[in-house]
């Protein structure tokens, strides 16, 4: 039905500019492979939280091993990714949905 990605990291302040732009750049190549997108959100503690929309975890897969990698940045520690399966689907605008 569809499968979620989540990425969280912990970015200090003076990291946090070349960050978001890393993250936009990887964003936008991955939608020419296949991605339906990813927002960027931030926690209360001032951590950040990506999710990302997939058709499925082999897209993803394939679409990560095309994208050029990029060295680390200084400021930025990747902290977890979880990979989501779509069980159910009741976002008003999705698209995991048929309808």
């Amino acid at each position: 039905m569809g499968f979620i990605a989540t990425y969280h990291w912990r970015v200090s302040p003076e990291a946090e500019p070349a960050f978001r732009e890393r993250w936009t750049s990887i964003t936008k190549a991955a939608l020419q492979f296949g991605a339906f997108g990813s927002t960027l959100t931030r926690t209360e503690n001032g951590e950040f939280v990506a999710i990302a929309l997939w058709p499925d975890q082999q897209t993803r897969t394939e679409a990560f091993a095309r994208i050029e990698a990029s060295p680390p940045l200084a400021g930025v520690e990747f902290l977890e990714e979880l990979r989501l399966e779509v069980l159910e689907d009741l976002w008003t605008v999705s698209p995991f949905r048929a309808d």
